[in-house]
């Protein structure tokens, strides 16, 4: 209970200083590599604490807090020696798509990490090898359960994200490189996630292994932002 107040209150303080930031630009705080991962560390951990909340199953919480740490560290890393201008012109409609677009990277990476916890989970159960994962996590079910959920959230997010870039008309052509069309390819894959009915067996893991896929798509965006830095 104690280390659940202080990630509450460790996120609470992250949040402020984000909202501060935003309020000084005028914007949603992308405009720089340690922005961006910041923002992206706050939503992921919050995601799982959401998930924790709704599920009473704080198994995976772990993982996630170890995933926002390695972005906390890469951000803190760039904003060592990285100039940050500020964006000029962002209206609210430019703002609510990078967010929304983060709240559903959030929900891809969330779900993908689950996803690779269900597949270890269940390796664990087939081949009897009883170990830290083992006791460490709840069950297959409530793993299938924090995937479907993430995998709701994250499809919610990114049919925002697309259907507030078509007002956005130009600005799409100022994406870099694949970060759309890969976007693009992660919203229609989770939305047929999210459609497909709940269920056991064969039908959870597809939903697993795509879920880890999508981290995959994930993981290719950070490491693209870390190279050329954010969108304009």
């Amino acid at each position: 209970m104690l280390a659940t107040r202080w990630i509450g209150v460790t996120v609470a303080i992250h949040l402020v200083a984000l909202i501060v930031r935003g309020i000084e630009v005028g914007a949603c705080p992308v405009a720089s590599r340690w922005e961006t991962l910041s923002l992206l560390a706050l939503l992921i951990v919050t995601m799982h604490l959401v998930l924790a909340g709704i599920s009473r199953d704080r198994s995976t919480l772990i993982f996630g807090i170890a995933v926002t740490f390695l972005l906390q560290l890469g951000s803190a890393s760039f904003s060592l020696g990285e100039s940050i201008t500020d964006p000029q012109g962002i209206d609210s409609i430019s703002s609510l798509h990078a967010f929304t677009a983060w709240i559903g990277v959030a929900g891809v990476s969330t779900a993908g990490i689950h996803g690779v916890l269900w597949l270890l989970l269940k390796r664990s159960i087939k081949s009897g090898q009883f170990g830290v994962l083992f006791h460490r996590l709840s069950s297959l079910e409530s793993l299938s359960r924090l995937i479907r959920l993430a995998t709701v959230i994250a499809t919610v997010s990114l049919v925002v994200t697309m259907v507030s870039a078509v007002f956005l008309g130009e600005v799409l052509t100022w994406s870099t490189g694949p970060v759309t069309s890969i976007s693009l390819a992660l919203a229609i894959l989770f939305g047929v996630l999210a459609l497909v009915p709940r269920s056991t067996g064969t039908v959870t893991a597809w939903r697993a292994w795509f879920s880890v896929t999508g981290l995959g798509g994930v993981i290719f965006i950070i490491v693209w932002i870390i190279r050329f830095g954010p969108h304009a």
